[in-house]
């Protein structure tokens, strides 16, 4: 699969397929955390300020035909050849079809081009079929809990009061 880095033109896009995946209101698609957390997940603002900044890079999967954007994830570097991964997502009504598998392997080895040895991930330890799944993928539990951003009105409104996030890491080939 080839990803291409997203431009501000694809923003509105980006937008509504993580909000669709992450919270849709009809709870289609086994990614879901609308459970657990209502509201947007990200919004156009924050990503204009990574591709602004540099920070963070949006890479995104389109399908060849409608050239539709029907999944991304975000990168970047951190520190000693670690680069952290966030905002997974892939269109509800294509999940299943192993496009998340896809995007996973095509992130990491745009990360590994660019001198990555590892990546890292922070997953709501609620979310256990998500957790496996990123098991599956090679990625391990670090031992590392951070407590959820409650105080952070950008990542929506949390549903529970007991939310942590785990930290996974995968050493990557390089």
């Amino acid at each position: 699969m080839q990803l291409t880095i997203a431009s501000y033109n694809d923003l509105d896009n980006v937008v509504e397929l993580v909000n669709q995946a992450y919270r849709g209101a009809s709870f289609q698609g086994w990614t879901t955390e609308a459970n657990l957390i209502e509201g947007p997940r990200v919004d156009r603002q924050a990503l204009v300020q990574n591709i602004e900044t540099g920070s963070t890079t949006i890479l995104l999967a389109r399908d060849q035909a409608s050239h539709q954007v029907q999944g991304c994830v975000a990168v970047r570097p951190t520190e000693n050849e670690e680069w952290y991964l966030s905002m997974l997502a892939v269109s509800p009504v294509s999940q299943t079809a192993g496009l998340g598998k896809s995007i996973m392997a095509a992130a990491e080895t745009f990360v590994v081009e660019r001198g990555a040895r590892s990546l890292k991930i922070s997953v709501i330890d609620a979310r256990d079929a998500l957790i496996a799944w990123y098991e599956r993928r090679g990625y391990q539990r670090t031992g590392e809990i951070e407590p959820f951003p409650y105080d952070d009105p950008s990542v929506g409104v949390p549903l529970r009061a007991d939310l942590t996030l785990v930290t996974l890491r995968k050493h990557l080939c390089g």
